[in-house]
């Protein structure tokens, strides 16, 4: 029996999700499969932070030729990139730890995280252009979110290979490691952000993702309308407490 192209491992308040898939290309199979990773860290009570990272040496490479292939729009034929879409979909904040390249499908896996870490030897390209066609998941409208039009317009058209650094530069990965110390890195952040209030981090995200859809005016009233909610938690007065009592809070995601 072949090994599963996506795993998940639960330690925790984190989740782990590797991705396995032979040769680091994406297919069907490997979209499926992290479809259902995706919602079972989502799902999973008391996960507060979930890392995406690779079993292999590159993060992915890209979709595999029969993926390639396959139609898509086709009534009752699923999305291709359905995996994708429900990592984006993932409540809690979602740190990627990118290894190598980070190409096509990968690196359209890698912006459906809210961090991205890469290692000195990770690499980014959208050559989808070269074979006649677009990214197909997510990577036209994610990566201008991420680092702006005229740097999107770039790659996206060029198909242009960058280092960690360049894309760094741009701000598509915050921070650059040594390759032995990328797991450790993206674990690390992971269990910051799971030390702080769950509901907090979870509106937190909610708010940018959303408000980058708002005008400015709507937004900043939607983050006022999560605040009000989130003055409503046990969690919020946990940490007016422990502020007051000199403490460490103790949040429980209530």
């Amino acid at each position: 029996m072949s090994a599963r192209p996506v795993t998940l491992v639960v330690d925790g308040p984190i989740a782990t999700i590797t991705l396995a898939a032979p040769g680091g290309l994406l297919n069907r199979a490997c979209s499926e499969a992290l479809a259902e990773a995706a919602r079972g860290a989502a799902d999973t009570a008391g996960v507060r932070a979930v890392v995406v990272r690779s079993a292999g040496g590159d993060f992915g490479a890209g979709w595999t030729a029969g993926a390639l292939a396959e139609r898509e729009g086709v009534p009752g034929v699923p999305a291709l990139a359905a995996g994708i879409e429900a990592l984006a979909a993932v409540p809690q904040p979602v740190i990627a730890a990118i290894p190598g390249r980070a190409h096509s499908a990968g690196l359209e896996v890698a912006l459906a995280c809210d961090v991205r870490i890469a290692a000195q030897g990770a690499t980014f390209a959208m050559p989808d252009t070269a074979a006649g066609g677009i990214p197909r998941g997510g990577g036209t409208q994610r990566l201008p979110r991420a680092v702006g039009r005229a740097q999107a317009l770039r790659l996206l058209l060029t198909g242009e290979i960058i280092d960690a650094a360049e894309a760094r530069r741009i701000g598509l990965v915050s921070r650059v490691v040594p390759s032995d110390d990328l797991d450790e890195a993206a674990l690390a952040l992971a269990r910051v952000i799971a030390s702080r209030g769950p509901i907090a981090t979870r509106l937190a995200k909610e708010a940018v993702h959303r408000g980058a859809e708002m005008t400015l005016e709507q937004a900043l009233r939607y983050e006022t309308d999560l605040t009000v909610i989130l003055q409503s938690t046990g969690d919020r007065a946990e940490g007016v407490r422990a502020f007051q009592e000199k403490r460490e809070p103790h949040f429980r995601g209530e």
